[in-house]
């Protein structure tokens, strides 16, 4: 899932634009979006321009063509109730176009004509969790609703008449055309604005100098935003995950518990996560070959492997590969097992990621990474679904970098 953050002001853009890493420039529409990850979040950066038209241009862009799941506006706005000073954070609860006026045929001051669309609620877990971090930074900071209009508020006598009847905390030329969008298009949202202008307009600023700090407030806010965002859906997906493997009692043998992913593998949702947490964590990685460990590891590396856009090698049990092979054997609790791969599977230094389903003792792990070295192959990492710690596998393949995503305690 990608977020779509849309910047007012060229300093907060350039904000993002110095952490965004893997940046990539595309133009449509005379915009510039720049997609990357922030915080590990694949993100697009977009600076809208003034106005309705501009906003809602943008967004419904982000949401067409690079297919956001939820979109965050940032920028600065005039204070519309007198308790607010410049410099404070204004968190959207809703949003309201107040220059939509069908009174005249019988709708409410900003209802959008021939429909009951007015009032753009923003996403309330983001809204929370935007306050949370923008309070903890010490920004005096208020959720409330924000008012858009295409037109620039100059007049004090002005923003008392809007305050009084739409009770917006601030109004500015973008955010409920945003809001509107994303309502359309049932994508979440968020706004955060920085007040440049208190409601009387009496305060006198440098607007440059103040358009920099406001940048660096909002930008700081959503970075710590999407590190939240990213690790809430990590956990999320991880205990989908492993909710979906099923326990079987005493098997293959007695006082064993089988952790059969079958169950997770039927399940769409849960397929989709695991490819996509695996891919997530190597498509930067320039992996050449995914080496796969006989049988489930066949089905995970290679879908991954598809998704990577590089080759896939099985790791199989002796007798069950046709071309000439090399083979490792590896010792069992009670005997061994050999297990082959193609002799001309994997060039010198190549970068190798090695897959499997499950980590238990090891053995048959430290084998496969034994016969991907033969070949000359670099291992970047090995990843599992499962980890059994109890079992302490991953003891005998300190060598490399180990990936798991969830653990299950005893055999």
């Amino acid at each position: 899932m990608t977020i779509g953050i849309i910047g007012a002001m060229d300093d907060e853009v350039n904000l993002y634009l110095q952490e965004l890493k893997n940046k990539q420039p595309a133009n449509h529409a005379e915009f510039q979006f720049f997609s990357g990850q922030l915080n590990n979040k694949e993100v697009i950066i977009v600076k809208s321009g003034a106005g309705k038209v501009n906003a809602a241009a943008c967004t419904q862009i982000l949401i067409d063509k690079f297919k956001i799941s939820q979109a965050i506006f940032t920028g600065v706005a005039g204070a519309l109730n007198p308790e607010l000073e410049i410099g404070d954070i204004v968190i959207s609860k809703d949003s309201i176009q107040h220059d939509v006026d069908s009174t005249a045929l019988g709708f409410e001051k900003g209802q959008i004509l021939f429909s009951n669309l007015k009032i753009f609620k923003a996403e309330e877990k983001l809204a929370d969790l935007a306050y949370k971090i923008s309070t903890k930074l010490g920004l005096k900071t208020i959720k409330g609703r924000i008012l858009t209009g295409d037109q620039f508020i100059t007049d004090k006598e002005k923003s008392k008449s809007l305050f009084k009847e739409f009770q917006g905390e601030c109004v500015d030329m973008e955010s409920a055309a945003l809001a509107h969008v994303c309502t359309l298009n049932k994508i979440p949202h968020l706004i955060i604005r920085s007040i440049s202008d208190k409601a009387d307009h009496s305060a006198t600023i440098d607007f440059k100098e103040f358009c920099k700090k406001a940048a660096k407030n909002s930008f700081t806010i959503v970075k710590e935003l999407v590190k939240n965002i990213v690790q809430e859906e990590k956990t999320q997906d991880l205990e989908y995950i492993k909710s979906k493997i099923r326990t079987i009692p005493n098997f293959p043998k007695q006082g064993i518990m089988f952790r059969d992913i079958t169950t997770l593998f039927k399940d769409k949702e849960g397929l989709q996560k695991v490819i996509e947490v695996f891919y997530n964590r190597y498509k930067y990685k320039k992996i050449d070959v995914v080496a796969g460990i006989e049988s489930r590891g066949f089905i995970i590396g290679g879908a991954l492997a598809e998704k990577l856009g590089c080759g896939f090698v099985p790791i199989r049990k002796k007798g069950k590969l046709p071309a000439e092979t090399i083979s490792q054997t590896y010792d069992l609790e009670y005997g061994t097992d050999t297990v082959e791969i193609h002799k001309d599977s994997i060039k010198p230094e190549s970068k190798v990621l090695l897959i499997d389903d499950l980590i238990a003792t090891g053995g048959t792990a430290l084998a496969s990474t034994q016969l991907i070295e033969k070949l000359g192959g670099k291992i970047i990492e090995i990843g599992f679904i499962i980890d059994l710690p109890d079992l302490k596998g991953k003891e005998k393949i300190t060598k490399w970098p180990v990936f798991t995503m969830v653990e299950f305690k005893g055999e």
